[in-house]
Order: structure tokens, then C-alpha cells, then sequence
């Protein structure tokens, strides 16, 4: 049962598992943060919030089990009697039917850990969810980890120090200091990676350029110079009756569903402030008493000028809450007579940043800078997590976790 378990996690890993058009609005944070990584520490008092809608119109249950990874997000060999508290797979049973709405949701919430889940190892994990009718076929597949600091990161932001990177990128500078963990072989079994504004798409993998006592020290100008981007584009649509900022028009569609046509968006020349959530979004809806039952959803339709297609790749909506993947109802198209991609995206009311990006063909990450320019001035997030291979348990520990802010 195990190796078969292992085989469809792999499956969903490394292929890509299918999200069903009628998941919507999948959200996983701690308690009290909602635009923070869903990482809480071990032991501790604080809860992640896991939630999501189901737009089906049958009745679905749903069951959920916790999959301890290595740090690459591979499905460990640890058996769940060593990781987990409790019963490996649950029912959801906490969720709610919209009301006052026009599109018909059923709205889940599962607060982790609870009295029949909880994790006793750092590290991180997956949160699998699966259709009570068809146990071996995910319906999601959420990540999220458990820290417990051991090790002390320090790190900055700077311009690059390579000239040819100077106007548009930015420099992740930072140290890793584990007085109080053993530590036998730094370079073998300390791993540490870095993402920017939460998108795993941008993750890398760290090697210190130096090795002093207790302490790795990483920063060679090269791997650690990251895209400085331009800010995110935002909509607000939590008003069905107001405009507000880059939204052009709403309409009422036949179908009953709003439409939100945003203020066409072209390719960023110069770097200008824009306020934004760092790619986040919130659900919320104006006049209601419960955003997460009582709010809408609509239909918020995209473009951008440019001014010829881009050959042999793809352009998607991308962003937080597309759960930083490219999804096919997503993709834009383009219109010749208006020299501009255009597509729409189906989501609940609420605050949106998103990001314009282009996939080559036969490719699988996104490039962010075509579409949307690259300043070094721009605000961006840099999560730095530090693993330790632990020889006794057999696996990797999640043992430092620092996040750090910087625009200029």
C-alpha cells in the first residue's frame, strides 16, 4: 500500500498533478498571517489555515492525509508512525454552502494541526487531498513545513555587485551559523535554498563559498544576483458596484456572473512604484457579514499590449493565487488587431496581484521579465530555508527559516 502511495506522489510531483477546474481558491497560511508561507514551528502554539471551494455541482467528500518530504519536496522514506501523531488519513469535515451568491460553492477549512493530526518531526510536507469516490487521484496538493530553530541566518540585500547586473537586479548576501547543532559535514549535509515572493518557481539551491567554524557564509555574486522584477499588477474586485483603481468596466454577463474588464496593461519601461502584497491575494467582498461564504465570484478579463506574438512560447496570468502554476484556463491569446494578449481568469472577490508570464515551448518555468520589465529598485520577499541531514533518524530536518524584505 505504501510503495503504491509513494508511486502516485511521485506521479503528482514530478508530472504535475491535474487540479480540477472546479477547485477554487486554495489557500494555506498561519493562523493570524495570511500573507506569510505556510510554515509554522515545531511544537508550537500557532495553526496553519488550509481552505479551499469546490464550484462542483455534485456533492464531494473529501479525505486528507500528511506526506512527510525531503527538501526537494520528495516523498521521504519515513514511515508515518515516525512523523505524525494521530491517523494518517482524516475526513474534512469542517465546510459550508455559499449563500447570497450567484455561482454556488461548497467552501472547506481544515486547521492543521488538530486532535487528529499533528506532525512530531521538522521538515517539510504535503497536504494531500483526495475525493472520497476516487481515493488514488489527488485533488490537491498542498505544501507547507514545520521549522525548528536551531541555526542563526543572517542576511541582506544589495545592488549586484557585477556591473552588467547593476540596474536590474538585486544580491542575496547571507550567513548560517549552527553553534548549537551538530553539524559533521557542512557541505554535504547542510542543504539551503532560496525562494523570491514565495513562488517556488524561483527556487535555487545554495553551496557556501566559504566554510568557517560553525558557520557558512554564502554569497559569490553570481548564483545569489536575482531578477529584480517590476512590482506586481494588482485588481481589487471586492466591490460589485464601485470601480476602483485598473478596473475599466463591469459588466453583468447573461449568465448572471460579473465581469471585470481591467485597464489594459504594456510592458514596464522605467521602474515605477506600484503598492502591492508581494503576488498575494485576499478574499473579501463589500456589504456581507462572512467574505469566505458570501462572496462571489466573477469574471476578471486580462490584456496587454505588445506588439507582436511571441514566438515558439506560451503566456499565462500567473501568480499566488493561481498557486503559482500554469494552469490551461489561464492562458492568453493573441489579438493581432489590437497588438495585445488577452485571456480571463475565473476567481472570488477580493484583492489580486498577479503577473503577466511567458513559457517557452518545452519548457516549464516561467520568465517574468518579458512582459513585465526588471528594475533593481523593486520590492521583493526572499525566503531562505536551511535543512540538516540528521544520520539517526534518516532524513532531513527543517532547521532555520529567515525571511527578508527589500526594495530601494
Amino acid at each position: 500500500m505504501r510503495f503504491f502511495l509513494i508511486l502516485v506522489l511521485l506521479c503528482c510531483l514530478q508530472e504535475g498533478w491535474t487540479q480540477p477546474s472546479y477547485i477554487k481558491t486554495i489557500q494555506c497560511y498561519p493562523e493570524g498571517n495570511p500573507f506569510s508561507e505556510p510554515v509554522i514551528a515545531l511544537g508550537g502554539n500557532q495553526r496553519l489555515v488550509f481552505a479551499f471551494d469546490d464550484l462542483s455541482s455534485e456533492i464531494n467528500s473529501y479525505s486528507y492525509q500528511i506526506v512527510h518530504c525531503d527538501p526537494d519536496w520528495n516523498p521521504s522514506n519515513l514511515s508515518s508512525f515516525s512523523y505524525l501523531n494521530g491517523f494518517y488519513s482524516n475526513p474534512l469535515n469542517n465546510y459550508n454552502n455559499s449563500f447570497n451568491t450567484q455561482v454556488s460553492y461548497t467552501h472547506f477549512t481544515l486547521m492543521f494541526p488538530n486532535e487528529d493530526a499533528s506532525v512530531k518531526l521538522s521538515g517539510n510536507y504535503l497536504l494531500q487531498i483526495y475525493n472520497d469516490d476516487n481515493l488514488d487521484s489527488v485533488v490537491i496538493s498542498q505544501r507547507f513545513s514545520v521549522v525548528e530553530n536551531r541555526v542563526l541566518i543572517q542576511a541582506s540585500v544589495t545592488t549586484s555587485t557585477l556591473p552588467q547586473y547593476l540596474n536590474t537586479s538585486q544580491q542575496l548576501n547571507f550567513t548560517v551559523s549552527y553553534d548549537n547543532l551538530p553539524v559533521y559535514n557542512p557541505i554535504k549535509d547542510v542543504k539551503v535554498y532560496v525562494t523570491q515572493n514565495q513562488d517556488p518557481n524561483s527556487r535555487r539551491n545554495f553551496t557556501p563559498d566559504f566554510v568557517r567554524q560553525n558557520q557558512l557564509v554564502y554569497g559569490n555574486g553570481v548564483n545569489n544576483v536575482f531578477n529584480g522584477l517590476a512590482p506586481f499588477r494588482n485588481f481589487d474586485c471586492s466591490s460589485l458596484v464601485y470601480y476602483t483603481q485598473y478596473v475599466k468596466d463591469v459588466l453583468k454577463g447573461p449568465d448572471g456572473l460579473y465581469n471585470f474588464v481591467l485597464v489594459p496593461g504594456s510592458v514596464y519601461t522605467m521602474y515605477s512604484p506600484l503598492p502591492n502584497r508581494d503576488g498575494n491575494f485576499v478574499i473579501q467582498a463589500e456589504n456581507v457579514n462572512n467574505s469566505e461564504l458570501e462572496a462571489d465570484y466573477i469574471i476578471a478579463h486580462f490584456a496587454i499590449y505588445y506588439p507582436h506574438e511571441i514566438p515558439e512560447a506560451e503566456v499565462y496570468i500567473y501568480g499566488k493565487f493561481a498557486g503559482w502554476r500554469i494552469l490551461p484556463q489561464q492562458r492568453m491569446t493573441y489579438d493581432a488587431q489590437n497588438k495585445a494578449y488577452v485571456g480571463e481568469a475565473k476567481v472570488k472577490q477580493g484583492y489580486y496581484d498577479y503577473m503577466y508570464a511567458v513559457v517557452p515551448k518545452g519548457d516549464t518555468i516561467p520568465n517574468l521579465v518579458t512582459l513585465q520589465g526588471n528594475f533593481y529598485q523593486t520590492h521583493n520577499e526572499y525566503n531562505i530555508r536551511c535543512y540538516v541531514y540528521d544520520y539517526n533518524l534518516g532524513a532531513y530536518r527543517f532547521v532555520g527559516y529567515q525571511v527578508v524584505e527589500k526594495g530601494f
